[in-house]
């Protein structure tokens, strides 16, 4: 199965998850990282699920799945073992072009959620297309060693100073270049190993004289201090 890779903005879509079990609980966890807005059917809940409802951060309709229940729904997640009820969700998800992930049935599924990871907004991600998720499972745990949580601090500082760059010209040539400079002058090593009087250095070498450097370290050492 070939598949075509995106990365979907789901932010207050309303996103409904057909089942109580654990599966249904990793689906509901991952949605809600997604500041989506959760809604779960089921006529039971596994304690942790029941502990999402309790918290006000999911919607729980205490029943079977029925016909109407995907009007105004984004994404639909079928995690449950009942065949009919598969079935049904399936039936239901083609008549309102509701994009479906079946958890028994990848072949049965509009799209897949790959094995990934979070470093603050940076999402890293592996798929095999179904094949193999045992196999994703396992590269993603190794990425996962490798690209270490501080990276979050680069996305972020990357993320100020692409801003500051575009603001400063729409020239993508130009920019991409700066982009790549920084890159290659040790930024990242320089960011993980906290070491802020070369990154600085590196900051006034390859930005632009128009753009404060030390005001944007500024700012990001105190998002620093606050995370």
């Amino acid at each position: 199965m070939s598949l075509y890779p995106v990365n979907l903005n789901i932010e207050d879509s309303l996103c409904l998850v057909v089942g109580g079990g654990w599966v249904a609980l990793r689906k509901s966890r991952g949605l809600l990282q997604a500041d989506a807005r959760v809604r779960v059917i089921s006529p039971a809940l596994v304690p942790e699920l029941q502990g999402l409802v309790d918290g006000g951060e999911i919607e729980w309709f205490e029943r079977p799945f029925v016909e109407g229940d995907l009007e105004g729904v984004c994404l639909v997640f079928s995690a449950t073992n009942n065949r009919q009820v598969q079935l049904l969700v399936r039936e239901e998800a083609k008549k309102h072009k509701v994009l479906l992930n079946s958890a028994d049935a990848p072949l049965e599924s509009d799209f897949h959620v790959p094995a990934h990871f979070r470093r603050g907004p940076m999402l890293v991600t592996v798929s095999t297309g179904g094949g193999s998720p045992a196999l994703a499972k396992k590269l993603r745990k190794q990425l996962e060693a490798e690209i270490v949580p501080e990276y979050q601090a680069v996305v972020g500082l990357m993320g100020l100073i692409r801003k500051k760059v575009i603001a400063h010209s729409d020239d993508h040539k130009v920019n991409s270049e700066i982009f790549n400079r920084l890159l290659a002058g040790n930024l990242v090593t320089y960011v993980l190993q906290e070491n802020w009087f070369d990154l600085q250095m590196l900051l006034l070498q390859e930005l632009p004289e128009e753009i404060d450097s030390p005001g944007l370290m500024k700012i990001f050492l105190a998002r620093q201090d606050q995370s």
